[in-house]
């Protein structure tokens, strides 16, 4: 009963030291049992689309939130346990045995998880509902809630938390055992400040690797030339060189080149000898050396981090340009179909605002794009549907986005689609297409367009080809096909609507079959063959038949369960790295309170002292998180190199968020910092 009590007060006495910790365990367990209410809750998950893979995409990230939890608890506690040696050594001192001062630590860190426990449980069933709200928003579901509980999730929750605590508990325990006495009161000794030649030759090294991986990450288009030599996997073997000079070259430069910077800045008297900035340098020195490797990994963490949300929004873009490539209007249909559509469409009382239809011909064409990437992707050859620039024209009416043309009978607009193309060059010099039609042979290319007019899903192996009518006129085509495009407004009607068609008649496809087998350019000619049923021997098929609101629907799902499980798991990774860094922070307030006290005695200012502990603790708080993003950025660079120029705002909203979190959290442990230091 003593040590409970004793174990209680010591808990209460420290808890703004765990403060950080404890709501850090609550967040990812309110997170881990909002998961699994949702995934076992029987009135839940039937009423939403896709329920298995939303179930087993909730429970995957619920198991990935209790390995990182363990992993996090694990080095907190050993971190406390380090603090307080000299703790556990003066309870020796005073005749305590090791097994009670083993169960004193083992109760302190059961109670520090139940709090952590029930405030996590608490907090989850209050916010699970409005969590469960926010899933149904990110998948566009509309469906009413209720207060989500389920003893099952709770039984769960709780065993798997309180087996981790135990554990932990245990672990520290233990640890009363493993140290002399003489150890536990022996003073760590100070970092040195002292420059070796490994400083200059390690802090050299890390900068020309790091530099030499963002000057190749930046230029990755032309840097990949110089990797030829490894053939076609040299768009490959470069990014894994850049990965690898990232992580040496931020490795030194944590622990040589920052200490290399610090020293030249301290000697640089100019800049040292103002207020206290050559204190200021000195204790940013043996902070940055105590905590250069888990500056590291937070550093290598937050880019990997940032890189995982980075590339799910560039996966959402490439994945909406796909679908604006394929399908930018609401419906469009082969001729032949469009009186059944349209019945559908008039009895279901859709408001069809206007239909356009145009002629499409069908040529065998040749082409090769120059690929920044230096890979042989962009040669093609096979068919292609070639449109007359009036009906390019009038299409405008339904999509404005098609950039306006005026062709000469040489010149022609090729139409290919963006993703598919990754890596292609952004000049392509003097780019020809050769037809193999006998009125004309070859034509220039004036201009590559990504903007399909009815869609690249309405053209024979998704290419195009724009010319003048004069050139259209002359075409001898091996087949002809006819999309009617409708366009109407989304609406939940729309969107039914068009998935019933989709059942009925989506099956339906043109099949294009070449009229040779020989690999002759000049014998190439393809024969037009049309199938009801889905068997598909051909080699080009084209459906009879595309819609886009219900694609626009599953892509929202797709996007938003992605964005939720990886937003929450990211808010968790925020809280355990930046409790990290709060924790240790703390812990070395409380060993430099001499010196500043010493400072104040000799007349310092509190506004002096107050400049001093921010400005450390912004440089050692932000600049792993700050490395992290030039390193995410890179990256992201040369995914985006990848995927053909996408649009990388949302990621870029993404990091600076980021940034904002840990600038909060920045500032709470330079306030508890100062209050720390000013305690008498």
């Amino acid at each position: 009963m003593v040590l409970l009590r004793l174990a209680f007060k010591n808990a209460r006495a420290r808890f703004s030291h765990y403060l950080a910790y404890v709501l850090a365990c609550a967040l990812a367990i309110t997170i881990f049992f909002s998961f699994n209410v949702m995934a076992t809750t029987a009135k839940f998950l039937p009423a939403v689309a896709q329920q298995q893979r939303v179930r087993f995409a909730l429970l995957t990230t619920s198991f990935f939130i209790v390995l990182f939890m363990a992993a996090f608890m694990l080095y907190a506690n050993l971190f406390f346990m380090q603090q307080r040696h000299q703790e556990i050594g003066l309870f020796n001192l005073l005749g305590v045995t090791r097994w009670r001062i083993g169960l004193l630590f083992f109760l302190e860190n059961l109670l520090l998880g139940l709090v952590s426990l029930v405030l996590g449980l608490l907090l989850g069933i209050l916010l699970s509902k409005l969590l469960a709200m926010l899933l149904l928003r990110l998948l566009d579901i509309t469906l009413a809630t209720t207060l989500l509980f389920s003893w099952a999730a709770v039984g769960q929750t709780t065993s798997i938390f309180l087996v981790l605590v135990v554990i932990l508990a245990v672990m520290d325990a233990s640890l009363v055992y493993r140290h002399r006495l003489a150890e536990l009161f022996r003073q760590k000794p100070p970092a040195t400040s002292h420059i070796s030649i490994w400083h200059y030759l390690g802090g050299g090294i890390g900068l020309l690797l790091l530099g030499y991986a963002y000057w190749s990450a930046q230029n990755y288009s032309s840097v990949v030339h110089h990797y030829l030599f490894f053939g076609s996997t040299a768009f490959m073997v470069l990014p894994l060189l850049i990965l690898v000079a990232v992580l040496v070259g931020t490795y030194l430069f944590y622990q040589a080149s920052l200490s290399l910077i610090l020293q030249l800045l301290r000697r640089h008297k100019r800049f040292s000898y103002h207020g206290l900035r050559l204190v200021t340098l000195a204790n940013l020195a043996q902070r940055l050396k105590r905590n250069g490797s888990i500056s590291w990994l937070v550093t290598i963490l937050t880019a990997i981090t940032l890189t995982i949300l980075g590339s799910m929004t560039m996966l959402y873009a490439g994945t909406q340009s796909v679908l604006n490539d394929e399908q930018p209007v609401a419906l469009t249909v082969e001729k032949q179909l469009s009186a059944p559509v349209k019945k559908a469409l008039v009895q279901a009382r859709i408001p069809i605002r206007t239909t356009q239809t145009a002629r499409l011909k069908v040529v065998s064409a040749r082409f090769k794009l120059r690929s920044a990437l230096a890979l042989n992707y962009g040669a093609y050859v096979g068919p292609i549907s070639v449109i007359r620039l009036t009906d390019y024209h009038a299409m405008q009416q339904i999509q404005p986005d098609l950039p306006a043309l005026t062709l000469t009978e040489q010149q022609s607009v090729l139409l290919i689609r963006q993703v598919s193309n990754a890596g292609q060059a952004s000049h392509q010099g003097r780019l020809a297409i050769q037809l193999n039609t006998p009125q004309i042979k070859k034509l220039a290319v004036k201009q590559i367009s990504h903007v399909f007019p009815y869609g690249s899903s309405n053209y024979v192996g998704e290419t195009g080809l724009v010319v003048s009518d004069q050139t259209y006129q002359r075409l001898a085509a091996d087949a002809q096909t006819q999309p009617l495009a409708f366009d109407f407004a989304h609406t939940a009607k729309s969107e039914r609507v068009s998935k019933h068609l989709a059942k009925n008649y989506g099956q339906r496809e043109w099949q294009f079959q070449p009229t040779t087998n020989k690999a002759n350019f000049a014998n190439l000619h393809f024969q037009q063959l049309m199938h009801p049923v889905t068997e598909n021997n051909a080699n080009y098929s084209l459906p009879l038949l595309n819609v886009r609101y219900p694609r626009v629907h599953d892509l929202r799902t797709l996007f938003g369960l992605d964005a939720y499980i990886t937003g929450f798991v990211s808010l968790i990774f925020i809280m355990a790295t930046g409790s990290i860094i709060m924790l240790k922070q703390l812990a070395e307030a409380a060993e430099n309170r001499s010196q500043y006290a010493l400072l104040a005695k000799l007349g310092l200012g509190r506004h002096a002292v107050r400049q001093a502990i921010y400005s450390q603790t912004v440089v050692t708080f932000l600049l792993p998180v700050g490395l992290g993003l030039v390193n995410a950025y890179f990256a992201l660079h040369i995914l985006n190199v990848w995927l053909n120029q996408l649009d990388l705002t949302f990621a870029y909203i993404i990091g600076l968020v980021y940034l904002v979190v840990y600038t909060g959290y920045c500032w709470l442990t330079a306030n508890a910092y100062y209050k720390l230091v000013q305690q008498k």
